[in-house]
């Protein structure tokens, strides 16, 4: 199977069929995970996620099966789930009862405090992102639930290593001030 070396290599559709669905396929393999996680990271409801993540994929076929190149797999594939996303919004949400236990909400369900915390913490924290400007919340997706190397994002972005270690500190320091403000310390 030919499988994208890296996300800097192009899939080229000029390059037989059975080619192009090779490489769309290792392309599905080597990121399917992260757009999951990422996508998931901004709606925290796993079964839209999964749907969110599938509309992805089924829309880079699409584009790579109209004879069109892309150039940065990854970086493509991200944008894909980032327009997806924006496309979920504009259509609104829907929250009923019933679309909640859907997701996995039972009323019924008591915590221990511990879980309440955590789980109060973990909401905190993805409001706190979202407060944050578009390319600072992906730079700490990638950095922090990604675990990608400072090196990988730079690249990414086309910065240096140093640049981008600033930049990860400075939006850090940005989200402590955001914590801060929002507990009045």
């Amino acid at each position: 199977m030919n499988r994208p070396a890296s996300s800097q290599e192009k899939i080229d559709p000029t390059q037989p069929t059975s080619s192009i669905e090779s490489q769309f396929l290792a392309l599905m393999d080597q990121y399917q995970d992260a757009i999951f996680r990422f996508i998931y990271f901004r709606l925290g409801n796993r079964p839209l996620a999964v749907d969110i993540t599938q509309d992805t994929f089924t829309k880079t076929w699409q584009y790579l099966s109209s004879g069109k190149t892309i150039d940065y797999p990854e970086a493509f594939l991200y944008r894909a789930a980032r327009n997806a996303l924006i496309d979920y919004y504009k259509k609104g949400k829907t929250s009923s009862l019933d679309t909640l236990m859907e997701g996995g909400y039972d009323p019924a369900t008591e915590g221990t405090v511990d879980e309440m915390f955590r789980n109060d913490t973990i909401a905190l924290m993805r409001d706190l992102i979202g407060l944050l400007d578009e390319e600072s919340q992906h730079i700490i997706f990638l950095r922090y639930t990604e675990e990608k190397p400072i090196e990988a994002i730079a690249a990414l972005y086309g910065k240096t290593i140093n640049a981008m270690t600033v930049q990860i500190h400075r939006i850090i320091k940005k989200l402590r001030t955001l914590y801060d403000q929002k507990h009045g310390t």
